[in-house]
């Protein structure tokens, strides 16, 4: 807190699949995801002018890429009647980050606010009938771009006067987060998978998919539609010898991670456990190996490869499901028979 402002109350607001779609939000469902709502009182007024109230620091259990910060009724009113009210406008100030300062930018709402790269401000403070999203209130979904593992804002309220004032000075703070989100995208019969992007990943970049919709599952793309490139050449090779696969994978590695592949060598429209190889990735990494043992010669035709990267072993311990960093990646791929065997990339 700053100065002689206080904490009246605090809440965390719970996931709730079923909340209602928001106009002012992008997605416009992010009111589904967890957050958080506080109400600060007593901080010192002067009035027509601002005051700082608090500081919050979101930080994050691992570095993520351009997290979402949903603002969905910030700001606050003392009083009711016309001779004894307070108004109190808010800005949302970008003050820190790690390891390096983000910026904002907007995404989606914030009517009669402004968004800089560095403050979230209303463009104009007049006396007004009610309050609302726009009036007295902001709310919108502001880009904080940047990979970070921490960020801080600083919350000011700038006071509009009715009269002698209302009673206690009050400010709400209401605030939800997103990730940006990879998916998978072979065919449906095997699974999804989703990660929320970090400081590492498959190929030389990743993009953010889904941008439409928060969801509580893992989610797949529709078959074969994802642009990114996890291997690098399209008609890559998986060089085989004996029983034996392998496949050099490039990564970037801002975090030690462990990278896995599913190979559906049977053919049967699953990944299955026998199907899977995994090596571990080190800080700075730009390459990984995986070697695949088989225990009967693949069935010739063509067939898909799931590569997943994440910061945890056990977020690739299945080619399914939800992971906290890193990227999924779906190939098409073609198995051969001959000497040794090989496969090769379709996409």
């Amino acid at each position: 807190m700053i100065g002689t402002a206080r904490v009246a109350s605090a809440s965390v607001s719970p996931a709730n699949p079923a909340a209602p779609a928001d106009e002012y939000l992008a997605p416009a469902n992010a009111k589904a995801t967890a957050g958080i709502v506080d109400l600060y009182e007593d901080f010192a007024v002067t009035p027509g002018a601002w005051s700082d109230v608090a500081t919050l620091t979101f930080t994050f259990s691992r570095p993520v890429r351009d997290p979402r910060l949903h603002v969905f009724g910030t700001g606050g009113a003392s009083g009711k009647s016309a001779t004894r009210r307070d108004d109190y406008w808010p800005a949302i100030d970008l003050v820190g980050g790690s390891p390096v300062k983000p910026a904002f930018s907007q995404a989606a709402g914030f009517p009669g606010f402004r968004v800089t790269a560095g403050s979230i401000e209303p463009v104009r403070v007049y006396p007004a009938r009610s309050t609302t999203c726009g009036v007295v209130y902001t709310c919108g979904t502001a880009k904080v771009n940047g990979t970070v593992t921490e960020f801080t804002v600083k919350l000011r309220a700038l006071n509009v006067r009715y009269g002698k004032g209302g009673p206690t000075p009050q400010l709400w703070a209401a605030f939800k987060l997103s990730l940006a989100e990879d998916g998978s995208d072979a065919p449906a019969s095997y699974g999804a998978a989703s990660h929320a992007i970090t400081d590492s990943y498959l190929g030389r970049s990743v993009s953010a998919d889904h941008l439409d919709a928060v969801s509580m599952t893992p989610r797949g793309l529709p078959a074969g539609t994802d642009d990114d490139d996890a291997v690098g050449d399209p008609q890559a090779r998986i060089k085989g010898s004996g029983r034996t696969y392998r496949l050099a994978v490039p990564v970037r590695s801002g975090s030690p991670s462990n990278v896995a592949g599913w190979i559906d060598f049977d053919r049967d429209g699953r990944f299955d456990a026998d199907e899977r190889a995994t090596a571990a990735v080190a800080r700075g990494a730009t390459a990984a190996t995986l070697s695949w043992t088989v225990r009967r010669r693949p069935r010739t035709g063509p067939s898909w490869m799931r590569l997943r990267l994440a910061a945890g072993a056990e977020a690739v311990a299945s080619p399914t499901g939800w992971a906290d960093s890193g990227e999924a990646e779906d190939h098409r791929i073609r198995l051969f028979r001959g000497p040794g065997g090989t496969a090769r990339l379709m996409d």
